[in-house]
């Protein structure tokens, strides 16, 4: 039995990935998962350092799009 939560910023991973493939339903969620998460690497840049600002901005700009 786990008693430790995961850090917040695995969660605030976690809700991106999972709210992505629920709007998707992608045939194959591992190549998705694999594109998406790239997608979202290259959206943060090379200097981002907030995991937890680089999802929710991603997020929001993915939910707007019709990426899916």
């Amino acid at each position: 039995c786990l008693t430790s939560k995961p850090p917040m910023r695995t969660m605030t991973l976690l809700e991106c990935i999972s709210r992505a493939v629920l709007l998707s339903q992608p045939a194959d969620i591992t190549k998705f998962l694999e594109a998406h998460l790239t997608q979202m690497i290259e959206f943060g840049g090379p200097n981002q350092t907030d995991l937890k600002e680089v999802a929710f901005h991603y997020q929001e700009q993915w939910g707007e799009s019709d990426w899916f």
